[in-house]
């Protein structure tokens, strides 16, 4: 498991697969967790507070609900003190960064700005296309 902080309170990056993962992530701060794996929520996940948005990774556009869920469980976790963020995915490489890159569009970074965040912190990450233009649109920006 590699976890990747793109600010202080917001990270991404591969399966929690191990209770080890899980004591490494405490260690770390981190109190929610935004899955996007398609194959399992397992008890590892859920010892966070958790929120599980399963889908492939197919680099199709994701529906507005996504994105809705996604910002809801991001506002609320930030509202607490302390808090810290993680998302994940299988490798950590498409679609935790893609979420990240919206999470931060939500805090209000621009564009240009969320990419090399993202890039600054895994720089074998990809912010992938069609995620990020799905999410602008829900944000209601026309150009992505």
């Amino acid at each position: 498991m590699k976890a990747f902080f793109v600010t202080r309170r917001l990270a991404f990056g591969s399966a929690i697969t191990s209770w080890r993962h899980v004591e490494r992530l405490r260690a770390l701060g981190i109190t929610h967790v935004l899955n996007l794996r398609y194959s399992t929520h397992s008890r590892k996940v859920r010892q966070f507070k958790a929120l599980w948005l399963p889908f492939h990774d197919d680099a199709k556009p994701r529906p507005k609900w996504f994105y809705r869920k996604a910002r809801k469980f991001y506002r609320k976790a930030m509202k607490k003190p302390g808090s810290r963020v993680f998302v994940m995915c299988h490798h950590g490489l498409c679609r935790s960064p893609s979420m990240v890159y919206f999470l931060l569009r939500v805090s209000g970074a621009g564009p240009r700005k969320a990419v090399a965040l993202v890039l600054q912190a895994r720089s074998s990450a990809r912010v992938v296309r069609a995620y990020r233009e799905s999410g602008e649109r829900f944000l209601g920006n026309r150009k992505a």
